[in-house]
């Protein structure tokens, strides 16, 4: 039988291995005799593998080094300041660490955030989505609906802005995921946003174009109102169809999301009186399209703008799930909203 106090100690002789072989190791260098210096830039949100595997890929650390088992004992791992670091193969491994505790860099990383801008997102939210990211002067961002387009900037973009007979920017500002400074310059965000516009919708426009006969500023602004009223993907093209009959027959567009666009402090739903507003914006008492786009809409909207479906619907009413009823006739209009309990 074996006896314990002699397991004990080959346990304890072992563990004291061990940690001799670990301290070593924090004292050990990729290579002594080098003595050059490497900038290394390390990640925000790298994750400590990843640190270890950039380091020893500049030959900073020795491979299948202790590094990542020190760092989470030393308290690190979750508390490494990303920047530009100054190392060399000559550092032992606790210096390194020391000086990613430290913080040590000698060019800091700017401060980035990722910020979402759902479909159908006006500019005045956009500011409110980089406000509460943390992007300064958001309150700048939201004057673009005013004078948002430059002598400069159409210039630098002809072929989007050539044809926009204002200075607003709503629905130029592709909605997409971007990763922002949080300090950068208002313009410079709104330079990569236009790009992204661009990018997705100028090729599309360029064969499209001639399968309507509307211009390019009227097909975003149109997209921009069929991008407000769908919930339902599948709907999109019918909904632009009813807006296309009604500008075909000289109808009023009718559309409740311009009324909350004209609106100082839009409600959730379209009120009777609000019907009655005396603005540019008022599709019930103002006939065609208004004056721009209310929100920045996506491109699966615009291609609907461009070609709707076949239909001759010229109504349409909410239901409950966010679908809708379509008629044809205003009195099967009167019957839907009954049904949906006297929706617009």
């Amino acid at each position: 039988m074996i006896n314990k106090k002699y397991i004990v100690w080959i346990l304890t002789f072992g563990f004291g291995i061990l940690v001799v072989l670990f301290a070593a190791s924090l004292f050990q260098a990729a290579n002594p005799f080098d003595r050059s210096t490497l900038s290394i830039l390390i990640p925000k949100g790298a994750s400590t593998q990843r640190i270890r595997s950039i380091l020893e890929n500049n030959e900073i650390l020795k491979p299948q080094s202790s590094f990542a088992f020190a760092a989470r004992l030393l308290g690190i791992s979750k508390n490494i300041q990303a920047g530009k670091y100054k190392f060399s193969p000559s550092d032992p491994l606790i210096a390194v660490l020391l000086r990613l505790k430290q913080g040590d860099v000698y060019v800091p990383l700017p401060e980035r955030v990722w910020v979402t801008f759902p479909e159908g997102t006006s500019i005045y939210k956009m500011g409110e989505v980089l406000n509460k990211n943390g992007v300064k002067d958001y309150e700048k961002f939201r004057a673009l609906t005013k004078e948002g387009i430059t002598e400069s900037l159409r210039e630098r973009h002809w072929a989007l802005f050539k044809y926009v007979p204002t200075e607003s920017l709503e629905g130029y500002l592709y909605p997409d995921t971007y990763w922002f400074f949080e300090k950068a310059p208002i313009e410079d965000l709104v330079e990569v946003m236009i790009m992204r516009f661009e990018k997705v919708v100028l090729p599309f426009w360029e064969e499209a174009q001639k399968d309507t006969k509307y211009n390019q500023f009227e097909i975003i602004t149109l997209a921009s109102i069929i991008e407000k009223e769908d919930q339902k993907p599948e709907e999109r093209a019918i909904i632009a169809s009813v807006y296309h009959n009604r500008l075909d027959l000289g109808m009023y567009l009718a559309a409740c999301p311009t009324i909350k666009y004209a609106l100082e402090r839009p409600t959730k739903i379209v009120y009777l009186d609000q019907l009655e507003i005396d603005h540019p914006y008022n599709t019930y008492k103002n006939r065609g399209l208004p004056p721009g786009p209310i929100c920045n809409p996506g491109i699966e909207s615009i291609k609907a703008a461009v070609y709707p479906a076949d239909t001759d619907y010229c109504y349409f009413v909410a239901k409950e799930d966010g679908s809708h009823i379509f008629s044809r006739t205003g009195v099967e209009h009167q019957r839907a909203r009954q049904k949906v309990g006297g929706k617009m």
